[in-house]
């Protein structure tokens, strides 16, 4: 069980009995979310002088964000709560993890590029939105539909963005839960100056297909790569290199069970996947990436999932490789040009 809003430097270690009844009283709690939020919204501004917002809710309540959001909308909760008509859009379902995605932008410029793009939807100015997205138009597409126009009966993002469109409820939750995760992100996003034009910013959060659409792996067609570890962009000569530091063997097979771990604040151990050969074209690629012009980026998470859903990955910036050794799987350290965060380095250093 990990406690992942602990401040920095905390830790708190439970038996396997206190574990079990702090999560049967997690568990009771998510249960009585039906019964407690509609409760908790008819009364939330007479009681805190505020006006109802999700910020401001999710704030004073000190509700879990990611808890709600997977139980119902925003718009769908004060539905019950009889404050709002019922939700109409035609892809609620299918935009409902969107939502929950949304939860986990940290990064400012995408958080004003998604911001721009929703406001002018919900002005059913399409053109508009699509100026505003930019080049992150396949981003912003994977962000809030999460797969493949082809999986989703979409030709062009065009159709992406009109479907978008015709969801207002969808976008107006999507706005008002932006302007939260902007009032809690702490990080600066710098960007990061890579040789190809890109919109990742430094120890933002990203998913395995956010990743791909940053890199041109992804299509709008197909999501590309399946699986985690290490994604190849032959196109733009990059790889990136997908870390989870803590895992268990429920979660990865014995093949997978890789010895990742951060030695300092600027020095990653890693090791390859398990078939990989030095003299491979992969191991040739990341063994002589300096010389053969390829990119280098790293993406790190704690733990593969977080209340039962898929963590995302921080973008750590781009490495250069220090060392080498042995074979399937290789073992590399990386020196990365920007510093791993000090939460993220005390949580998952050896020995920490």
């Amino acid at each position: 069980m990990s406690f992942p809003h602990l401040p920095s430097g905390s830790s708190i270690q439970m038996d396997r009995v206190a574990r079990e009844h702090v999560l049967a009283n997690i568990r009771e709690n998510l249960r009585n979310l039906a019964q407690q939020v509609p409760e908790r919204l008819q009364t939330f501004e007479q009681e805190s002088g505020q006006k109802l917002t999700f910020a401001n809710f999710i704030r004073f309540d000190d509700y879990d964000p990611t808890a709600l959001l997977a139980k119902d909308s925003w718009t769908g909760w004060r539905a019950r709560a009889r404050l709002v008509p019922e939700p109409a859009d035609p892809d609620q379902r299918r935009l409902q993890p969107g939502l929950l995605r949304a939860v986990q932008v940290n990064g400012p410029r995408e958080l004003t590029t998604l911001r721009t793009v929703a406001s002018r939807l919900r002005e059913e100015n399409v053109d508009g939105a699509m100026e505003a997205a930019g080049p992150s138009r396949l981003s912003v597409h994977y962000r809030l539909w999460g797969k493949p126009g082809s999986d989703l009966g979409f030709t062009t993002l065009q159709d992406s963005f009109e479907g978008l469109r015709r969801n207002p409820a969808f976008l107006s939750d999507l706005v008002e839960i932006l302007d939260w995760a902007d009032s809690e992100s702490r990080i600066g996003g710098a960007p990061v100056n890579l040789p190809f034009p890109s919109h990742l910013e430094l120890h933002a959060q990203y998913s395995n297909n956010d990743i791909k659409a940053a890199l041109g792996i992804a299509t709008f067609q197909t999501a590309g790569q399946t699986g985690v570890g290490l994604l190849h962009s032959p196109e733009r000569k990059t790889y990136a290199v997908l870390v989870t530091f803590q895992k268990t063997e429920r979660e990865f097979s014995p093949s997978t069970m890789y010895a990742d771990y951060p030695i300092s604040r600027e020095l990653l151990h890693w090791e390859s996947p398990s078939n990989t050969t030095q003299a491979s074209e992969t191991g040739q690629n990341l063994i002589n990436h300096q010389h053969r012009n390829y990119t280098i980026l790293i993406f790190a998470r704690s733990v593969k999932r977080l209340d039962r859903r898929t963590a995302p990955f921080t973008f750590f910036g781009s490495a250069s490789l220090v060392s080498f050794q042995q074979e399937r799987p290789i073992q590399m350290v990386w020196r990365l040009n920007h510093l791993i965060p000090a939460v993220m380095f005390e949580e998952n250093r050896r020995g920490g």
